[in-house]
């Protein structure tokens, strides 16, 4: 029931997102390791598939994809913290603010981070200094969540399969919120 709710009231964010009355935004986290995600490869018959195991610092990665057709990122080589993705919203807000002058509706799921004593009380201030707010999607529903779909994009087709570093990983995902729409295409 409350999946459905949630089904409607997005579509509704998005009929107003389409009518320019305010901006809709997917949020979510990610992360990106050395080595590319592989969930099946083929070989030939009597060869063994093998790819190099690197260890080293995963790369979390925060992201909006925004209705005007924009990706913003930001990552980090530590922990996500309710600091962080709060410093991450106001960097959001106030670029949407700053540029379109409208409300600003953020998408995001029940992750502690999101929901956290802290952040209660800095979505009040979202909301008051940069008229954003946060719809939360019901638990266990990622597909309401387009940015999910991104991430699924990035990971498993436009990632190239070799390890990279932490500043190679950084530097690709920054390359593809520059490019987003253009080079990199993604159709909702």
């Amino acid at each position: 029931m409350a999946f459905g709710q949630s089904q409607l009231e997005i579509e509704s964010l998005r009929e107003q997102a389409s009518r320019g009355e305010i901006v809709l935004g997917y949020v979510d986290e990610t992360g990106f390791s050395a080595s590319a995600d592989n969930r099946y490869a083929w070989v030939r018959q009597g060869e063994v598939h093998q790819v190099e195991a690197v260890r080293s610092k995963r790369v979390n990665v925060m992201g909006c994809v925004l209705s005007t057709g924009q990706l913003i990122t930001s990552c980090l080589q530590e922990s996500v913290t309710s600091e962080w993705f709060y410093a991450y919203l106001t960097g959001v807000a106030e670029r949407i603010k700053h540029t379109y002058g409208i409300t600003l509706v953020l998408i995001v799921d029940n992750a502690s981070i999101h929901r956290s004593k802290k952040m209660s009380a800095w979505r009040e201030l979202l909301k008051d200094e940069y008229s954003a707010s946060l719809y939360f999607i019901p638990a266990y529903s990622p597909e309401l969540n387009r940015i999910e779909m991104v991430w699924r994009q990035m990971k498993y087709h436009w990632r190239d399969f070799q390890v990279m570093t932490t500043d190679q990983i950084q530097n690709w995902v920054y390359q593809i919120s520059r490019e987003f729409g253009g080079k990199y295409m993604f159709t909702f």
